[in-house]
């Protein structure tokens, strides 16, 4: 009787090591290209969050409904009541609470008249849109003229200031996009200020802010 001979043959153990140690190099070595190609969410979401308040700012600094044209007045310092859709808006609130109803939010509207009333914060934000950024709007006072230097401190202070957690205030990294690169504890911070100006003109000051705009034209002439 003929014995069987068994051809199979199969790795050994060392060009098993072979193979996981070349994959793991290949692996190394394209991890940068796919990190690359994987969008940041966070600036995805900034652009997002600066496309709209853009917008909401042009079209509320341009209805005369809401901020009726009055001689020497700029546009958002025009405080007096108005009543659109039966509720009245008017006072520091007065631009809150229009600009919230311009956006999808989570909370009612007596809950925004309400918060509108207080000063938002990234982790007291005044309302909190569908998509999940959170906006904290400090109490505006747009009763004093605009400056003409965007350099000027002024321009930047909380009555003019807009603030934006991209991903909520409960999700990390949860820190703020700072004038200077070297200030920033992040490179993909999820807190930004929008400034507004009275007569509607807006600006960002944080380095990755105006990086992001940047790449596609966005950022405007502040004077």
């Amino acid at each position: 009787m003929k014995k069987s001979i068994n051809n199979h043959k199969g790795f050994t153990l060392a060009e098993l090591m072979v193979c996981l140690a070349i994959i793991s190099v290949i692996a190394t070595l394209l991890m940068p290209a796919i990190n690359a190609l994987r969008p940041n969410k966070n600036k995805v979401m900034f652009k997002k969050a600066y496309y709209l308040a853009e917008r909401i700012v042009a079209e509320l600094v341009n209805d005369e409904e809401a901020y009726p044209f009055v001689e020497g007045k700029f546009g958002f310092d025009e405080l007096e009541a108005v009543t659109i859709n039966s509720e009245t808006y008017q006072g520091n609130s007065k631009f809150c609470r229009l600009f919230a109803v311009r956006l999808n939010t989570l909370e009612d509207d007596a809950t925004i008249a309400a918060n509108c009333n207080a000063t938002g914060t990234y982790d007291n934000p005044t309302f909190t849109t569908t998509d999940g950024i959170e906006w904290g709007l400090p109490v505006v006072d747009f009763s004093k003229e605009p400056v003409d230097d965007p350099d000027n401190p002024e321009y930047g202070n909380d009555y003019y200031s807009i603030l934006v957690d991209v991903n909520g205030a409960k999700n990390p990294p949860n820190c703020e996009d700072n004038p200077s690169e070297a200030s920033v504890s992040c490179t993909a911070p999820d807190r930004y200020i929008f400034y507004v100006r009275t007569d509607g003109k807006m600006k960002v000051d944080g380095f990755y802010a105006k990086k992001y705009l940047g790449e596609t034209n966005m950022i405007e002439n502040k004077k």
